[in-house]
């Protein structure tokens, strides 16, 4: 990184001055080894006898007394060298980027940003996390942790990289403490957080002298980028979110045909309140003539919404996965790109010759693959400026907090000795009449703390028995105040219920007025097989002890009869 930049710095008096340390601001050009075209100066220090130059007279000096042995010192003014030049156009983050400190990894761990380390390297998992064979759950369960050890136990052998896109791997994970100190990098991160800031202002500042111009507001290219949106309604998001988390637990049961269904309630959601997102439905290519961008064929990437394009052509196996589940793996792995590049490679399986005779439908094809559309240079630079600071800045602390706060589920093994359906019969028949239910994470039941009339979102939620309740109707006439209440809210306190022993009647007002949701099947707690495996344990521990007794009166008695036999035997 010093090379890197080093030579772009020009000193008054360079033999004699120390380097400086440099302010935060100049750390952060110097270890990212970027530098803006105001930074450089206007001419370098150029060799009379060859192309070289050098932003420092001294350097020259060395130079020409190594490589022009015997000559005078001769200096002319010279413009910056191409090496210099493409050093000024070097992706900005490549520096930091390269090696993740964890406490940076452990910021991104929510749905909409997605970071896991395996095998020493850190991915961001956001976009393949809907289609993953194994469901989005598994690799949530993981977000902003190290998860090698897990990976390896079930995938022994298998090279993630091959299912995912070249941008989803970031970095290597945990930085050189002889290099560089976590808290450093992340002084670094801020400082580029500024620089970046300040370069979209100056575009915007731009685009409103150029009215002309491709204007800097943008469309969000699917769901997480939309939901980074600061400004982005709050009820719109909430409602976006619980839509999103019901997606995933429709794909967790592979049940592809209810996450096409709510997929559609998003997309409808999204209309009524106009906001548009770049992702097209398929009815709009069906007549388009130019073919399909592979651009547009990235955007659907999903298991209930998977273009992939083969030899040219795009194909749409969305209803092919939901036919076939058994083949889903060797599909999703390609799920939204060009999987021509391993056309061929296994005879017999996706994508080859063999398969698509056996298995294509030519309602499946779509069209060709069509050229790239032009895209303005400014609003590349955006997109990739805005994309850059999104990485940057992650999650909100709030988001980071809720997520971190519902991944300790924290319910002891004691809350309840059974099921509270098993005791209470009927709870059971509340929860039927009230239909199917909305589900919930507890990540997003955690940012749900209350006070009652907050804004939207911020309802206080507590969690008993896998279920979901709202506390507002109970705030007020609560036995035991609305401090108890409120200091649980957000969190699991089915452990806190069990302990006052809540009656029937009270659990069944409970239900019907305050049930809002239940749990994800993949965080919910198995009440009733913890109690049977402690039934288990006890009548183990009563059988073990009835058999020692049995075997005592067995040895005493085989005692008894010895001394019996050697009686008889004396007499």
């Amino acid at each position: 990184c010093f090379r890197a930049t080093l030579p772009l710095r020009r000193r008054s008096n360079s033999r004699a001055a120390p380097l400086a340390e440099p302010t935060p601001r100049d750390s952060s050009r110097l270890c990212l080894g970027i530098m803006s075209a105001a930074d450089a100066p206007e001419s370098f220090f150029g060799c009379a006898y060859c192309h070289e130059a050098y932003p420092e007279e001294h350097q020259l000096e060395v130079h020409q007394r190594v490589m022009h042995d015997g000559k005078p010192y001769k200096c002319v003014p010279a413009p910056i060298p191409e090496r210099e030049q493409r050093l000024l156009h070097r992706a900005p983050t490549a520096a930091i980027s390269k090696s993740i400190p964890k406490s940076e990894v452990s910021r991104h761990c929510t749905p909409e940003d997605c970071w896991i380390a395996i095998n020493g390297k850190v991915y961001d998992l956001t976009e393949f996390a809907d289609r993953h064979p194994g469901g989005p759950t598994v690799i949530l369960n993981s977000a902003g942790r190290d998860a090698s050890k897990m990976y390896n136990d079930i995938h022994k052998g298998v090279m993630i990289d091959r299912y995912l896109r070249p941008d989803a791997h970031i970095g290597d994970y945990g930085v050189d403490e002889s290099l560089m100190s976590e808290e450093f990098w992340h002084t670094l991160r801020k400082a580029r957080i500024d620089e970046v800031r300040e370069e979209l202002k100056r575009l915007v500042e731009e685009n409103d002298e150029h009215p002309s111009s491709v204007g800097v507001k943008r469309k969000p290219s699917g769901i997480a980028d939309l939901l980074h949106d600061k400004g982005l309604d709050k009820d719109l998001r909430a409602k976006v979110q619980t839509l999103e988390t019901q997606k995933r637990v429709a794909l967790d049961a592979e049940d592809y045909e209810k996450a096409q269904a709510i997929k559609a309630k998003v997309d409808m959601l999204l209309a009524e309140a106009k906001v548009e997102i770049k992702a097209q439905p398929r009815k709009a290519f069906e007549h388009k003539e130019g073919g399909i961008p592979l651009s547009e064929v990235a955007r659907h990437n999903k298991p209930h919404d998977c273009w992939i394009a083969i030899n040219g052509v795009v194909y749409d196996l969305t209803d092919f996965l939901m036919q076939h589940p058994e083949q889903r793996n060797s599909v999703l792995a390609w799920a939204g790109r060009d999987a021509t590049p391993v056309w061929d490679k296994i005879p017999g399986r996706f994508p080859s010759s063999t398969w698509m005779t056996f298995y294509m439908r030519p309602e499946a094809q779509m069209g060709d693959v069509g050229a790239e559309p032009f895209v303005d240079p400014k609003s590349q630079l955006i997109r990739e400026l805005t994309r850059e600071l999104r990485r940057l800045e992650g999650p909100s602390e709030e988001d980071v907090q809720a997520a971190k706060a519902g991944g300790h589920r924290g319910v002891a093994a004691e809350a309840s000795k059974s099921s509270e359906e098993s005791r209470f019969p009927k709870l059971a028949e509340i929860v039927a009449k009230r239909g199917e239910l909305p589900f919930f994470s507890r990540a997003e039941v955690a940012k749900h703390k209350g006070p009652a009339g907050g804004p939207a979102g911020t309802e206080p939620y507590m969690i008993l028995h896998n279920k979901v309740y709202d506390l507002t109707p109970l705030l007020g006439c609560h036995p035991g105040g609305d401090e108890l209440l409120l200091t649980n809210a957000g969190m699991d306190a089915t452990k806190e219920f069990e302990l006052f022993e809540h009656s029937e009647k009270a659990r069944v007002r409970r239900d019907q007025d305050m049930l809002v949701g239940e749990l994800v099947p993949a965080e919910r707690v198995d009440y009733g097989a913890e109690a049977g495996a402690e039934g288990a344990q006890g009548g183990g521990a009563k059988a073990e002890s009835g058999s020692e007794l049995a075997k005592y009166v067995r040895f005493k008695l085989a005692d008894g009869a010895l001394a019996l036999v050697g009686l008889y035997a004396y007499s």
